[in-house]
């Protein structure tokens, strides 16, 4: 029975050393205040564009990719166009939309806009944006 008490005391002071010496190892290693450290890209869950025209997915939060191919100044904010290679669809920001060229990543719901013309519904779908995040431009290769 002693010997196993000892075995539970050393490996509990054993776990707990290795833990604060991780601690300090993360301590030391920080960069300097005011120094930039790389961020990691992580591929994000997207949609593809090509398939947001469907009605059930109207009026739910999606996530998308793309480079932004336009841009047009509206009343009350902006529209701009995404491409992901898929597709293209419009987005409404209340935001200054980014720049042509520009890597993003945008949240928002998926609404439908309805144009009757003669009896034929001529509309279209588009996204409003609840968050937006430029990507990281990729490092080139050496």
């Amino acid at each position: 029975m002693a010997a196993s008490a000892m075995y539970f005391f050393d490996r509990k002071f054993s776990l707990l050393g290795t833990g604060v010496g991780l601690m300090a190892l993360c301590v030391a290693c920080q960069a300097p205040s005011g120094s930039r450290i790389p961020a990691l890209s992580l591929p994000r869950a997207t949609v593809a564009i090509e398939s947001l025209r469907q009605p059930q997915r109207v009026e739910r939060s999606l996530p998308l990719a793309g480079a932004v191919t336009q841009r047009l100044a509206i009343l009350n904010g902006w529209l701009y166009q995404l491409d992901d290679g898929t597709g293209q669809v419009w987005v409404m920001s209340q935001q200054p939309a980014p720049a042509v060229g520009a890597k993003v990543y945008v949240d928002g719901v998926l609404r439908y806009e309805a144009i009757v013309i003669n009896g034929a519904d001529l509309g279209d779908y588009y996204l409003e944006e609840t968050q937006r995040q430029l990507a990281e431009p990729e490092m080139p290769d050496k």
